[in-house]
């Protein structure tokens, strides 16, 4: 009995042992910096929310630059993406994208590049529902905007998708049809991770057409630096739109 107590302390130190070396082993996650001190980089002048106000130009009305978010990339290097957006609900504006790339070294940020007013994004003033995204097959780090309007009570959504190239972000994915809620018809989309090895972004679109089901999913493929579809059907009812 105590040789067998001996051996099963033996191995239950073993095991913690592999066991450290397993996670030793594993390269830790890249960490965003704070979303703040990431503004406060770019904007000194930030207030303690990390927005800044524009002042308005012309026939635009003054507008406040705030941090969407920050998404974490490889080498410490960073992305902050940002809406200005208006003070004052406006239901055809849109809010104006900016991403600035970012380094931290040293427990400090400093701005590396600067791409303001990339493009317009959203209605009621406000920008659409922005997300970090990574791209399995090439490993490639970039964005995801999910938006739409509704008008004469059809509502219609879109995704874009920009990946974070040293030269700037490129879009490349350009509005692909989301969803769309028109009467009878109610489908949306979500994307999801790819599950096929060929695939780097996939929707799976789901609702009804009429009182017909609809559970479909498409996926896109990187071919020559953009997003193409290949595999699975967009319903036609979501390409359609209003």
């Amino acid at each position: 009995m105590g040789g067998q107590a001996v051996w099963m302390a033996g191995a239950a130190g073993l095991a913690m042992l592999l066991g450290a070396c397993g996670e030793a082993g594993e390269a830790p996650a890249a960490v965003a910096p704070d979303v703040v001190a990431a503004m406060k980089a770019v904007f000194p002048e930030a207030d303690a929310k990390g927005e800044v106000p524009v002042s308005g130009v012309g026939d635009r009305a003054a507008r406040v630059e705030r941090p969407v978010t920050v998404i974490a990339g490889e080498d410490g290097r960073s992305y902050l993406v940002t809406a200005k957006e208006q003070t004052e609900a406006c239901h055809a504006c849109s809010a104006s994208i900016s991403v600035y790339y970012l380094k931290g070294s040293g427990g400090s940020l400093s701005v590396t590049a600067k791409y303001p007013d990339l493009y317009e994004s959203g209605g009621w003033g406000q920008a659409g529902d922005i997300s970090a995204l990574t791209l399995p097959r090439e490993g490639g780090i970039g964005m995801t905007d999910e938006n739409g309007f509704t008008a004469q009570g059809c509502t219609v959504t879109q995704v874009s998708v920009y990946r974070f190239d040293e030269a700037g972000p490129k879009a490349i994915l350009d509005r692909a049809p989301l969803g769309m809620s028109y009467e009878a018809v109610d489908i949306g989309g979500a994307i999801i991770r790819p599950f096929t090895a060929d695939a780097d972004f996939a929707v799976n679109y789901v609702g009804n057409n009429s009182s017909v089901p609809v559970d479909t999913t498409v996926t896109w493929q990187m071919q020559d630096g953009v997003l193409v579809q290949n595999s699975g059907r967009v319903p036609d009812a979501v390409v359609a739109g209003c």
